[in-house]
């Protein structure tokens, strides 16, 4: 009996949640004329976002920075697989061809993934793309760059 009590609360709550607003809301046109007007002016109104070019300073800066910790991936990679008893925990990049092949996809991935966010208005998650793809490559240069002869 419990179980069915929690199922028609919830089942209450999802109900409630698919009424929308403007059914809640009372009928404008139904209004005095006094409050229609207020009811049509916003007591503020936001100016837009200032839209910027895709390719400014952060974004550069930004994929630069993603660039480079994937080139020192590389690099670091390339140093530790050097030392006897030491491999690649990626299966798919055991080869070199396959490595550098991977990251520059990585890097052009993420300009069309960001310039496809550029686009729709996501600026925030715009700059947050070369960070997805740099942190991890620069955590593994810093392993890599740990292991020694």
């Amino acid at each position: 009996m419990k179980s069915n009590k929690h199922a028609t609360t919830l089942l209450l709550a999802m109900g409630l949640c698919l009424i929308p607003s403007s059914a809640l809301a009372a009928d404008p046109a139904a209004a005095t004329p006094a409050t229609a007007a207020a009811v049509a002016t916003p007591a503020v109104v936001r100016q837009p976002a200032p839209v910027h070019k895709f390719l400014d300073g952060r974004n550069v800066m930004m994929f630069g920075i993603s660039a480079a910790t994937m080139a020192a991936d590389i690099a670091t990679t390339n140093r530790a697989l050097q030392v006897p008893g030491s491999r690649e925990m990626n299966p798919l990049i055991q080869s070199p061809a396959s490595r550098y092949a991977l990251k520059f996809a990585a890097v052009g991935a993420g300009m069309g993934i960001s310039y496809m966010m550029h686009k729709t208005g996501h600026h925030k998650a715009e700059r947050i793309v070369p960070l997805i793809l740099g942190v991890p490559s620069a955590a593994a240069a810093i392993r890599n760059a740990g292991i020694h002869r």
